[in-house]
Protein backbone atom coordinates (compact mmCIF):
# COMPACT_ATOMS: atom_id res chain seq x y z
CA UNK A 1 0.00 0.00 0.00
CA UNK A 2 1.04 3.57 -0.83
CA UNK A 3 0.73 6.53 1.55
CA UNK A 4 -1.51 9.14 0.06
CA UNK A 5 0.93 11.62 -1.14
CA UNK A 6 2.60 8.80 -3.50
CA UNK A 7 -0.86 8.39 -5.31
CA UNK A 8 -0.05 8.30 -9.07
CA UNK A 9 -3.25 9.89 -10.46
CA UNK A 10 -3.31 13.43 -12.17
CA UNK A 11 -3.62 15.21 -9.19
CA UNK A 12 -0.71 14.04 -7.27
CA UNK A 13 1.74 13.75 -10.28
CA UNK A 14 4.74 16.22 -9.74
CA UNK A 15 4.23 19.66 -11.13
CA UNK A 16 0.67 19.25 -11.16
CA UNK A 17 -1.53 22.59 -10.18
CA UNK A 18 -3.73 21.50 -6.78
CA UNK A 19 -7.02 22.30 -7.16
CA UNK A 20 -7.20 24.74 -4.72
CA UNK A 21 -4.34 27.31 -6.35
CA UNK A 22 -4.32 29.33 -9.70
CA UNK A 23 -6.46 31.50 -10.45
CA UNK A 24 -10.15 30.63 -9.31
CA UNK A 25 -12.67 34.02 -9.58
CA UNK A 26 -11.97 37.84 -10.94
CA UNK A 27 -14.29 40.42 -9.37
CA UNK A 28 -14.73 43.10 -11.14
CA UNK A 29 -16.92 46.66 -10.38
CA UNK A 30 -16.74 50.54 -11.74
CA UNK A 31 -14.77 50.68 -8.32
CA UNK A 32 -12.12 47.89 -7.92
CA UNK A 33 -10.80 44.87 -9.77
CA UNK A 34 -9.80 42.05 -7.84
CA UNK A 35 -8.90 38.15 -8.52
CA UNK A 36 -8.67 35.45 -6.48
CA UNK A 37 -5.30 33.96 -6.52
CA UNK A 38 -4.08 30.81 -4.79
CA UNK A 39 -7.16 30.77 -2.29
CA UNK A 40 -6.12 34.63 -1.55
CA UNK A 41 -8.19 37.78 -2.74
CA UNK A 42 -5.42 40.22 -4.53
CA UNK A 43 -6.60 43.86 -5.30
CA UNK A 44 -5.31 45.09 -8.64
CA UNK A 45 -1.68 46.46 -7.83
CA UNK A 46 -1.58 44.28 -5.06
CA UNK A 47 1.07 41.10 -4.74
CA UNK A 48 0.62 37.98 -5.74
CA UNK A 49 3.37 34.75 -6.56
CA UNK A 50 6.09 36.90 -6.47
CA UNK A 51 4.61 39.56 -8.25
CA UNK A 52 2.49 42.38 -8.72
CA UNK A 53 -1.50 42.03 -9.95
CA UNK A 54 -1.33 44.37 -12.84
CA UNK A 55 -4.32 43.79 -15.05
CA UNK A 56 -7.79 41.41 -14.94
CA UNK A 57 -10.51 40.69 -17.37
CA UNK A 58 -13.37 38.52 -17.31
CA UNK A 59 -11.26 34.94 -17.29
CA UNK A 60 -7.77 35.96 -16.73
CA UNK A 61 -5.23 37.83 -14.19
CA UNK A 62 -1.96 39.18 -15.66
CA UNK A 63 0.93 39.55 -12.86
CA UNK A 64 4.37 41.46 -13.80
CA UNK A 65 7.53 39.40 -12.38
CA UNK A 66 10.74 40.93 -12.54
CA UNK A 67 10.14 43.42 -15.55
CA UNK A 68 8.15 40.06 -17.62
CA UNK A 69 4.37 39.02 -17.96
CA UNK A 70 2.81 35.77 -16.41
CA UNK A 71 -0.93 35.19 -17.63
CA UNK A 72 -3.12 33.35 -15.54
CA UNK A 73 -5.80 31.80 -17.34
CA UNK A 74 -9.35 30.79 -15.24
CA UNK A 75 -9.34 27.26 -17.09
CA UNK A 76 -6.03 26.62 -18.29
CA UNK A 77 -6.73 23.13 -19.31
CA UNK A 78 -9.51 23.79 -22.37
CA UNK A 79 -8.72 24.41 -25.79
CA UNK A 80 -10.99 26.40 -27.30
CA UNK A 81 -11.70 25.53 -31.13
CA UNK A 82 -13.84 27.68 -33.50
CA UNK A 83 -17.33 26.37 -34.19
CA UNK A 84 -17.84 24.00 -37.57
CA UNK A 85 -20.95 24.90 -39.95
CA UNK A 86 -23.09 22.58 -40.61
CA UNK A 87 -24.04 22.05 -44.05
CA UNK A 88 -27.87 21.84 -44.34
CA UNK A 89 -29.26 19.12 -47.28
Amino acid sequence: MRPPAASTDVAGAPGATPSGSGLQAVLMSTQRKVAVIDGTVVPLGGPARQGTLSGVSDSLAVLKKNGERDVLLMHPNIDKKPARRRDTP
